[in-house]
C-alpha cells in the first residue's frame, strides 16, 4: 500500500508539473493567437510542442494540435514569415493579400507580451499567498569555510558578514540577484573584492580572493566559480543513529550544538570540517549544547561506521531541515518581474565571448531541466505550490525575453525582420530568409539537444541513492 500511495504521489506530481509547463507555452502562443486574429491575419494551426501532430482536431479553419516533441509551440501564420522547419509546410493553397509590417511587429511581440504578462500574474500570487523564504539564506554572514578553498586562504572567518563583492552589495547569501553566490559565480577576472564586517573591527575589512573551478570534461556540465564558504545554519538535532556516538553520549533530538571545542558554530558544516581535519587521530570533541534554557557540556568522540565503508569518521546525527517562513505579502509583483529579467538579463551578459566570467551554454536548461525544478518546489508538501509560483515568475520572464532575442525563428526575428520591410518598403529576399531560418532553426535545435544532454546527466545523478550510515552495535 506504502508503494502505491508512493507511485501515485509521483505521478500526481508529474501531472502538476506538465500542466503548469503547458500553461506558460499555451499562454505565449495564444498571444500570437489573439493578435493575428484582432490584426485580420488568417490563423492555419495552433499546436503545443513541436514535430508532428500525435493529436489533431480542425476547428473552424484552425488545425489544432499536439506535437510530438515535447518543447516550445507555434501558431502558424502563412502572411508572416515562413517557418516551415519547425511549423510544417502550409497547407493554405489560396494566395492571401500580404499584411503591413506593423501588424506583423504586434503580432510577433504579442507572444513575449503575454508571457510578460503571466509571470506579473504569478507574481501577484506570490505577492497575496506570500513567498517561502528561507531565512538563514537571507543573511550574508559566512557560516562555513572549506578547508583549503580559496576563501581559506584569503583569511574570510566564520561570522564575518560579506557587505560588497567587486563593489556591488549583496542582499542576501543565494537569490536571483545580488546574491554572494551571484556575484561570485557572474565575477570576472583572477581576483574577487570583498567587502568584509568583523565582530571587533570598527572599519569594514578588504579581502581580495581567488576561486576554484572544477575542471571537467565536455561531456559533463561545466562547473561555476566558487570560493569555499557557505550559509549560516542553526546546528539542531533531528535524531541521533542508534549505536553511533551521539546516542551514546545523550544527545538528544532538538538539542542545538553552539560551540564545538571552544569555537563558536555558525553552521552544522563547520563541525564536519572539524571532524575531517582529524585525520587518522581521532580526539574527542567538546561540545556546547543549548538543551530547552540550560546549556550542557558534552566530550564525544567521533567513529568509523561499519557502512558504507570508506566513510569518514561520524558523530551519527541527522539534522533538522532548514527551517521555512512565509513572508506575506510577497515581495512587490513589479519588482518580482523585474529582478526576473536582471536575472536573466545578467545570465546572457555572462556567456558572451567578450565577459570575463566562467559562465557557459552548458549551464542553462532545458525543458527537462525546467520541468525537474517543478517537480522538486511541487513536492514540498507545504510550500509546493507558493515555490512553483516563485519560480513561474522567473520562467516566464525567460520564455519572454529569449523570445525577444533577433534569432529569425524566435519572435525578435520576426520583429527584426518587420522593421526591415517598414524601412526599406520590401520584405528580405525569401531565399536569404530561408537560409537564415535554417541555419537558427538548426542552431536553436542543437542548442536544445546540448543542454537536454546535461539536463537527463543530472536526473541520472539524483537517482543514486545514499547508501544508508550503520554504527556497530
Amino acid at each position: 500500500m506504502e508503494l502505491i500511495l508512493g507511485l501515485g504521489k509521483v505521478l500526481w506530481t508529474l501531472l502538476q508539473v506538465i500542466i503548469l509547463f503547458n500553461i506558460l507555452i499555451v499562454v505565449h502562443e495564444l498571444g500570437h493567437y489573439w493578435a493575428a486574429k484582432w490584426r485580420g491575419l488568417k490563423v492555419e494551426k495552433f499546436q503545443i510542442w513541436f514535430g508532428k501532430p500525435i493529436w489533431k482536431k480542425k476547428i473552424k479553419e484552425v488545425q489544432w494540435g499536439l506535437g510530438w516533441i515535447p518543447m516550445g509551440g507555434f501558431v502558424a501564420l502563412p502572411q508572416m514569415a515562413p517557418m516551415e522547419m519547425l511549423e510544417g509546410k502550409n497547407e493554405g493553397k489560396e494566395a492571401l493579400p500580404p499584411i503591413k509590417p506593423i501588424d506583423k511587429i504586434i503580432v510577433a511581440f504579442a507572444g513575449p507580451l503575454f508571457s510578460f504578462g503571466l509571470a506579473l500574474f504569478f507574481a501577484l500570487l506570490v505577492w497575496g499567498f506570500g513567498k517561502p523564504v528561507r531565512e538563514q539564506l537571507q543573511s550574508t554572514v559566512v557560516g562555513s569555510i572549506v578547508p583549503g578553498m580559496p576563501a581559506e586562504k584569503a583569511g574570510i572567518l566564520p561570522g564575518d558578514e560579506i557587505l560588497e563583492i567587486d563593489g556591488v552589495k549583496v542582499q542576501s547569501f543565494a537569490g536571483m540577484v545580488d546574491s554572494i553566490l551571484e556575484r561570485i559565480i557572474y565575477s570576472e577576472g583572477e581576483q574577487i573584492k570583498l567587502l568584509i564586517k568583523r565582530n571587533g573591527s570598527d572599519e569594514p575589512i578588504t579581502i581580495i580572493s581567488g576561486y576554484e573551478k572544477e575542471n571537467r570534461p565536455a561531456h559533463q556540465r561545466q562547473d561555476f566559480r566558487k570560493i569555499g564558504v557557505g550559509p549560516i545554519s542553526d546546528s539542531i538535532i533531528a535524531e541521533t543513529i542508534e549505536s553511533s556516538p551521539a546516542f551514546k553520549s545523550g544527545l538528544m533530538p532538538g538539542d542545538k550544538i553552539i560551540e564545538a571545542n571552544g569555537r563558536k558554530l555558525f553552521s552544522r558544516e563547520s563541525l564536519t570540517f572539524i571532524i575531517n581535519a582529524m585525520g587518522e587521530e581521532i580526539i574527542p570533541i567538546d561540545l556546547v549544547v543549548q538543551r530547552g534554557e540550560e546549556e550542557i557540556n558534552i566530550s564525544i568522540k567521533p567513529e568509523l561506521p561499519v557502512s558504507p565503508e570508506g566513510a569518514s569518521p561520524m558523530l551519527g546525527i541527522q539534522w533538522q531541515g532548514t527551517p521555512i517562513t512565509l513572508q506575506r505579502p510577497g515581495p512587490n509583483p513589479f519588482s518580482q518581474v523585474w529582478d526576473g529579467g536582471t536575472a536573466i538579463f545578467r545570465t546572457l551578459s555572462a556567456i558572451m565571448p567578450w565577459h570575463d566570467a566562467d559562465v557557459s551554454v552548458s549551464q542553462m536548461s532545458s525543458a527537462i531541466g525546467i520541468g525537474n525544478y517543478y517537480y522538486e518546489t511541487l513536492s514540498d508538501p507545504v510550500y509546493g505550490w507558493r515555490f512553483a509560483f516563485v519560480l513561474s515568475v522567473l520562467i516566464n520572464v525567460n520564455l519572454a525575453m529569449l523570445n525577444l532575442l533577433p534569432l529569425p525563428v524566435l519572435d525578435g526575428g520576426h520583429i527584426v525582420m518587420s522593421l526591415y520591410e517598414w524601412v526599406f518598403k520590401s520584405p528580405i529576399n525569401l531565399k536569404v530568409m530561408e537560409i537564415l531560418q535554417f541555419g537558427c532553426a538548426l542552431l536553436l535545435i542543437s542548442f536544445m539537444v546540448y543542454v537536454t544532454w546535461f539536463d537527463v546527466g543530472d536526473l541520472s545523478k539524483k537517482a543514486g541513492e545514499r547508501e544508508p550510515v550503520i554504527f556497530a552495535k
